[in-house]
């Protein structure tokens, strides 16, 4: 059966510490080991960092981000919603690992590398607010 715990963060960078605390104990609720609730949190510091900072242009004090975690025996799953501009982080392309610094031609895009790195599934959905969603399937 599915499980599902929610709730709101202020768009401003001081309140992403506790957003990381809801995904981790949520991610504790729901039975994964230190090291994956760990990169759950991480991939929720780095989303809400550039919803706050790109989609709020760090002045969110009156904007929310909503956080939803859904979890069942399969799959734990974030959803983070937000009310900046349309934007799919999906679509940019990923920086070159492998590249020496001066051969890379942008410095960003980083913080959803590592988000593609850390989960096992990523999915962007415009539906009136921004729909981005972060999932860890459960092995075995």
């Amino acid at each position: 059966m599915m499980q599902e715990t929610r709730t709101q963060i202020p768009g401003l960078l001081e309140h992403i510490a506790a957003a990381c605390a809801f995904v981790g104990k949520a991610a504790q609720d729901a039975g994964l080991d230190e090291r994956t609730a760990y990169h759950c949190q991480l991939a929720v510091d780095e989303a809400c960092t550039n919803i706050i900072e790109h989609g709020y242009q760090l002045k969110g004090a009156d904007k929310i981000i909503d956080i939803i975690c859904r979890y069942d025996f399969r799959a734990f799953a974030i959803i983070l919603i937000d009310d900046g501009p349309p934007f799919n982080p999906l679509q940019r392309e990923s920086p070159n690992p492998k590249a020496a610094l001066h051969e890379r031609t942008t410095s960003g895009g980083w913080g959803i590398h590592f988000i593609r790195q850390m989960m096992d599934d990523v999915h962007y959905e415009w539906r009136g607010r921004n729909y981005f969603s972060m999932v860890k399937r459960r092995i075995g």
